[in-house]
């Protein structure tokens, strides 16, 4: 094989190049935050239906799921940092768009920019932390990597809850943009000197044959499976609860939007717990199967009627605890699995793969699940059944990752 290595991590973790890239996670997050709450006004505004307002909200998770595997080979292939400031560029480029558009059409396209952008941010995000850690820090900064998505999603959800209704939608995306460019000029001034000292870890086989040897890892592709049963889980529960709470409990909608934001939250708790316990030495495999045991508990209680609100709430929470394992785990993997070192942003794009392919076909899943079932109760097996799935994944990947682990 060609692939070129890189020289040994140093002993001590280049912690400003590890929160720069976090950084940059949390702000391609925002741009999916940002969607939901303007989404009415949008709608309203560019005269877009119902379907069209649902491409508009999945397209960046469509993109993750056709692209991701084959843009971190790229990013492998062409350089990291070189990749994640494109990234940033394209989330600018696509707020830029989305910004001054006057029909859906153009909404849509914008959207697919930002795809791209937040698909080619994440990716290569994990990989630079995985590449400026030591040993011992690798996994505990991967664990807290994967808290990008609930910060970034919630916090931007919250802010544009205060200024939508004054200010409009297109201020928010005037705001996201500016926040990507200051984020540009962040990247690029850190990570300049980083950048000369990786000069060597970039792969040169081809990038068809770099996909095919990740693949080739069975773990990896368990892992990927895992994260896909959870964000299936998640992303279904993150847009369906608010429906649930004002059909089953008759919430305010203030309320009834407030919850999802704070399981977010907590599902950013369930990122650092993961980063600990990795960090001390637990296995990828058994954090994995904890989450999924976790949600599928949580999942019952939410669902079994006989329960008071109140302690349904609790598990709601719980349940954001217990999923935030899965991501912080998987993304954690990536390294594990990598056939080398120059591949860790192709294994980080089939994690990403995998996350997106859970949330463009959750949340119809689960839909289609509701109407069957005639009432949102009826949803758990459904839940439970992915949940399961995830438990049997994780497990199967035991020996596969203890193998890694060896090499």
């Amino acid at each position: 094989m060609a692939d070129v290595t890189f020289p040994p991590n140093s002993p001590a973790t280049q912690w400003p190049i590890v929160w720069v890239a976090f950084g940059a996670g949390i702000v391609a997050a925002t741009h999916i935050g940002k969607l939901p709450p303007a989404l009415p006004q949008i709608g309203t505004e560019l005269e877009a239906g119902l379907i069209m307002s649902g491409w508009i909200a999945s397209m960046i998770s469509t993109m993750g799921f056709a692209i991701g595997l084959i843009a971190g080979a790229i990013a492998d292939r062409i350089g990291l940092r070189r990749v994640l400031i494109f990234g940033l560029m394209l989330l600018v480029a696509g707020s830029l768009l989305g910004t001054f558009a006057h029909s859906s059409t153009i909404m849509l396209l914008a959207r697919f920019i930002e795809g791209l952008g937040f698909t080619a941010t994440t990716i290569t995000g994990g990989a630079i932390i995985a590449r400026a850690t030591a040993d011992n820090d690798r996994k505990w900064a991967l664990g807290v990597w994967a808290a990008y998505m609930p910060i970034g999603f919630a916090s931007m959800m919250m802010f544009a809850a205060l200024i939508l209704d004054k200010f409009g939608w297109r201020v928010l995306w005037a705001i996201s943009l500016v926040i990507s460019l200051v984020w540009i000029v962040v990247v690029i001034r850190a990570t300049a000197e980083w950048q000369r000292s990786q000069t060597k870890a970039i792969s040169r086989d081809s990038i068809f044959g770099n996909v095919k040897r990740s693949l080739a890892r069975g773990g990896g592709v368990l892992v990927a499976l895992c994260f896909a049963l959870y964000a299936t889980q998640h992303i279904s529960m993150m847009n369906w609860l608010p429906t649930y709470m004002l059909e089953v409990y008759g919430a305010s909608t203030l309320f009834a939007a407030t919850v999802p934001a704070l399981v977010l939250v907590f599902n950013a708790v369930g990122n650092y717990l993961a980063a600990w316990a990795m960090g001390r030495g637990w296995p990828i495999w058994l954090l994995l199967a904890l989450g999924a045991g976790g949600m599928a508990a949580t999942e019952i209680g939410i669902f079994f009627g006989a329960l008071p609100e109140g302690l349904r709430l609790v598990l709601a929470f719980g349940f954001g605890i217990a999923g935030g394992l899965i991501p912080a785990s998987a993304l954690a993997s990536a390294p594990v699995y990598a056939p080398t070192p120059a591949l860790i942003g192709t294994m980080s794009g089939l994690m990403v793969m995998g996350s997106n392919t859970g949330q463009l076909f959750g949340p119809p899943a689960l839909a289609a699940a509701r109407e069957a079932a005639g009432s949102w109760d009826g949803t758990v097996w459904l839940l439970l059944s992915l949940a399961i799935a995830g438990i049997i994944m994780a497990v199967w990947s035991r020996p596969m990752e203890n193998r890694a682990a060896t090499h």
